[in-house]
C-alpha cells in the first residue's frame, strides 16, 4: 500500500464537489438498484453452487481487471501532468496484481490439463501471454464501455485539462462500481469461503482507488467546472444504471445453467 500525496491533501473547497460522492437514489432507480442486488445476489449462490460457475466469476474479474479498466484508462489518458504520472502508474500496477492474483486463483480450479486445451491460464504464465490479454469484455460491458468513451470525447472540449477530466470521472465511477460488485459478493459468501481474502483484499484496494481518483478530481476540475462534472458523471452512471437488470438476469441464468449442468446424469 502506498499513500500519495494527493490522496492524503484534500482541497479546501472540497465541498464543491459533493457529485463525486454515489448519490442516493430515489423512484425508479432506487427501485432497479435493490431488484438488481437481489437478483444478482442470487445469481452468486447460484454460481458459487458448481465449480464452473466459480470458474466463470473469476475469469469475469480476470477479464474486467485486464481489459476493461485498464484499457479506460490507457485509450483514453495521453498526456499526464507530473504529478500524476507516478500515481497512474502505481494504480495501473496494482490492478495488473489484482488480474494476476485472480489469474492464479481460477488456475488452482482447473486440473493443469483442462487448462492447457481450454486456455485458462496456470502458474508461471505471464500477463503478456495470459488468455484475459487477448480476451474481450461482454457484449453488454463493451456496449457500456463505448458509449462511456464518447461520452468522454463529447465532454473533453469543455474541461480546462481536456480528456484528463473525463478519464478520471469514468474511472471514479467505474471504481465505485467495482466496490458495489466486490462488497455484494463479500457479504454473500462466508468469510470461511477460500475466495474471501482475495475479493475482501482487492476490495480495500478498489475502495482506496475510489478516494484516490475523488482527490484527483477535484485537483484537475476547477470549482467553475463542478456543474459541468457533476452533470458528466450523472450521464456515466446512468449508462451503467441502463444495463442493471439485463447483465443481472444474465448472470442469474448463466448460474442456474451452470449448477445444473454440473449435476452426475
Amino acid at each position: 500500500m502506498y499513500v500519495d500525496a494527493t490522496e492524503s491533501a484534500a482541497p479546501a473547497d472540497a465541498a464543491a464537489y459533493d457529485c463525486l460522492a454515489v448519490p442516493g437514489l430515489q423512484g425508479w432507480p432506487r427501485l432497479q438498484a435493490q431488484l438488481v442486488d437481489r437478483i444478482k445476489r442470487a445469481a452468486l449462490r447460484q454460481l458459487h453452487a458448481s465449480a464452473a460457475g466459480e470458474r466463470l466469476l473469476l475469469r469475469t474479474y480476470l477479464i474486467g481487471e485486464e481489459a476493461t479498466e485498464i484499457a479506460l484508462q490507457r485509450d483514453l489518458i495521453t498526456q499526464r501532468p507530473d504529478w500524476l504520472v507516478r500515481q497512474m502508474d502505481r494504480h495501473l500496477a496494482e490492478e495488473q496484481q489484482h488480474a494476476q492474483r485472480f489469474a492464479a486463483a481460477l488456475a488452482e480450479r482447473v486440473p493443469a490439463s483442462a487448462s492447457s486445451r481450454r486456455g485458462v491460464p496456470h502458474a508461471g504464465m505471464t500477463q503478456g501471454n495470459s488468455p484475459a490479454a487477448q480476451s474481450q469484455p461482454d457484449f453488454l460491458s463493451r456496449r457500456k464501455i463505448a458509449t462511456w468513451q464518447r461520452l468522454a470525447h463529447t465532454y473533453a472540449p469543455r474541461f480546462e485539462q481536456g480528456m484528463l477530466v473525463p478519464a478520471f470521472a469514468i474511472g471514479l465511477c467505474a471504481e465505485q462500481m467495482a466496490t458495489r460488485v466486490l462488497d455484494r459478493h463479500c457479504s454473500t459468501i462466508s468469510t470461511r469461503h477460500t475466495l474471501h481474502p482475495l475479493l475482501s483484499s482487492v476490495l480495500a484496494d478498489e475502495a482506496r482507488h475510489v478516494r484516490l481518483c475523488s482527490r484527483t478530481l477535484m485537483r484537475l476540475a476547477a470549482p467553475s467546472e463542478q456543474a459541468t462534472l457533476a452533470e458528466l458523471l450523472e450521464k456515466i452512471r446512468a449508462v451503467d444504471r441502463s444495463w442493471g437488470i439485463t447483465s443481472a438476469v444474465a448472470m442469474l441464468l448463466a448460474g442456474c445453467v451452470l449448477r445444473i449442468g454440473s449435476r452426475p446424469a
